[in-house]
């Protein structure tokens, strides 16, 4: 009973301490990572790697914003234009995108638990057990060859903003901001979701976010606003895991340390900005802003990706087929999920 009381009282003066504290997390921790980066950079006198890696400050510019305010990911912004605008490796590219997502989407998810945005802590939970193991397995066994990861993707997410589109504006389903009823039934969808993301993160950097997403907005009819800022946290999750996997297991990090050094103090700002951005936007805003850089993105893969052989084109239009066909299944079971409430 002694024990139960001194475990209670502890617990009783951190929930204390936190609420006394909370809005001060975020700022402390940014001033101890500008310290430590400052300090860093000093004492090895690195600073002269601005002159050579810019452009991936710059990038992250915007790509830290897109991390923080959508479920695209930051990776999904550094991945392209570190393969084709900066002609960098694709698995490069893909391990930067892991490392500064752990820093920027980690600090905006640091930012949106204090500021008590609304996330499904669930979702959360259980798409990152899966997705946890589906890095692992993308890292070490299941990996996809060029160009098809990013194809892919890119198709996928265009299919997806069709079927949000038509969700949105023409089938005009009214939002909800949870799920009920959370059970069992879901544990298993969320974590084969978490595991079919993680494997695509492992080869991209990103997507583990992107496709969550698609699930509770199309199946699920659960808010953007809602949805994005707890796929943002997961994305953070998933990068740490890959950040993890390919600096102390793989050791393949190489010359993308100073890549990450120059933009590192650029997305502790720019991701929790993004975030702060859509908590304060109407979901209208939140899709037509994702839906524009879905269209970026399908221009820019279009341009610069191009198909090398008919099998390539081929086995896209099939990926893309089936993916179509589930996403109206997914809309199909919303209007049934929403008949049933």
């Amino acid at each position: 009973m002694q024990s139960t009381a001194v475990s209670t009282h502890k617990q009783a003066s951190f929930t204390h301490w936190y609420e006394q504290h909370r809005l001060k997390i975020y700022p402390s921790l940014v001033l101890i990572i500008y310290t430590i980066w400052i300090l860093f950079m000093s004492v090895t006198e690195n600073w002269a790697l601005f002159r050579s890696y810019w452009p991936a400050t710059v990038t992250m510019l915007f790509g830290s914003f897109v991390a923080g305010a959508t479920a695209e990911g930051g990776g999904a912004v550094a991945f392209p234009v570190f393969t084709k605008v900066l002609q960098i490796a694709s698995g490069d590219a893909r391990t930067f995108s892991l490392m500064i997502q752990s820093f920027g989407m980690g600090m905006a998810s640091i930012y949106i638990l204090t500021r008590r945005i609304r996330v499904l802590p669930q979702v959360i939970a259980w798409t990152s057990l899966g997705g946890v193991l589906g890095h692992i397995l993308g890292a070490f066994w299941l990996v996809i060859p060029n160009p098809y990861p990013k194809v892919f993707f890119t198709f996928i997410t265009t299919a997806f903003g069709v079927a949000l589109f038509l969700s949105t504006y023409v089938m005009k389903w009214t939002p909800r901001d949870n799920l009920p009823n959370w059970g069992p039934r879901y544990y298993a969808v969320f974590a084969a979701v978490g595991v079919f993301g993680g494997i695509f993160a492992a080869q991209v950097g990103s997507g583990i976010d992107a496709i969550t997403f698609m699930l509770l907005t199309l199946a699920f009819g659960v808010d953007e606003k809602v949805s994005t800022p707890t796929t943002v946290i997961i994305m953070a999750i998933n990068a740490w895991v890959g950040f993890f996997l390919h600096g102390a297991v793989l050791q393949d990090i190489g010359v993308m340390w100073n890549y990450w050094l120059v933009a590192v103090p650029v997305v502790v700002l720019g991701a929790p900005l993004g975030a702060f951005v859509t908590s304060r936007l109407n979901r209208y805003s939140v899709i037509n802003f994702l839906l524009t850089l879905i269209t970026i993105e399908l221009v820019t893969t279009v341009w610069l990706v191009p198909f090398r052989s008919w099998v390539e084109l081929l086995l896209t239009a099939m990926v893309v087929i089936c993916f179509a066909i589930w996403f109206w299944v997914m809309l199909r079971y919303r209007r049934k999920f929403s008949y049933a409430l």
